[in-house]
């Protein structure tokens, strides 16, 4: 119970938050909406859909087990017999990390998508020439290699909303033995990329993209307002459990 309470309960809060963010979801949105707009067969979007994922899965992947081995190299420093750092578990360092969500959490509630009706779901702190780059790429894309890129674009291009959650995320995983380790390390990169296999499970379906899209322009400010009070409620409940708990 312990160890749900202080490991796996923040770190499935902290893929949920992950998951909220809209970018990835809308570049497959846009890639599945030119092929079937070009009638292209039901196995190229099948494919394409796949390695657009396989791309978000592998980035999201590699980012936590790096930020795991860079948290490792924190060091613990003695005093005599006494600590006075703890590593990376040192309440201090979780300090600083419950600030960065939190106030990742504030910037998400007040600026994650663009003001006015016309904008739609355009990402406010996406430079409008990267969304335009992210757009000609989507709309050119053909081959396997390239759709995987867009998925590893798509995890980029939100770092500065991801780094926390991540972050957040490995610092849990190191509290766990090596087996449980890895095991988190895959749930929490399932759970983050879960609305693109639901909209990739969508596609194979026949299911219609424009009522996705129109789900998502409708419900933009609820995902928005949900992803950042988590963010915030994550960051409150680590700040009790790691911060005050770690005195």
């Amino acid at each position: 119970m312990t160890d749900f309470l202080n490991v796996w309960l923040p770190l499935i809060v902290a893929a949920l938050i992950q998951s909220s963010f809209a970018l990835g979801v809308s570049m497959l949105a846009l890639l599945t909406g030119r092929v079937l707009a070009k009638s292209e067969s039901a196995h190229n979007l099948r494919k394409l859909s796949f390695f657009y994922v396989f791309g978000s899965f592998a980035t999201t992947f590699v980012l936590i087990t790096s930020t795991i081995y860079i948290l490792l190299q924190i060091p613990i420093i003695w005093y005599g017999d006494r600590v006075i750092f703890a590593g990376a578990q040192d309440y201090r360092v979780w300090r600083t990390l419950v600030s960065i969500v939190i106030g990742v959490g504030i910037v998400i509630l007040l600026f994650y998508y663009r003001r006015g009706k016309k904008n739609g779901t355009r990402l406010q702190l996406l430079p409008r020439n990267a969304a335009e780059y992210l757009y000609e790429r989507t709309r050119v894309t053909k081959q396997s290699f390239e759709a995987f890129i867009l998925g590893i674009a798509s995890i980029v291009f939100e770092l500065v909303y991801i780094f926390a959650p991540i972050v957040i995320a490995a610092n849990l995983i190191l509290n766990l033995a090596s087996a449980q380790q890895i095991l988190a390390i895959f749930i929490y990169t399932i759970i983050s990329i879960v609305p693109l296999v639901i909209l990739r499970i969508n596609n194979r379906r026949g299911g219609k993209i424009s009522a996705f899209q129109k789900w998502r322009e409708k419900n933009k400010k609820f995902l928005q307002i949900a992803a950042g009070v988590l963010s915030i409620v994550l960051g409150i409940y680590l700040f009790v459990y790691k911060v005050l708990g770690g005195y």
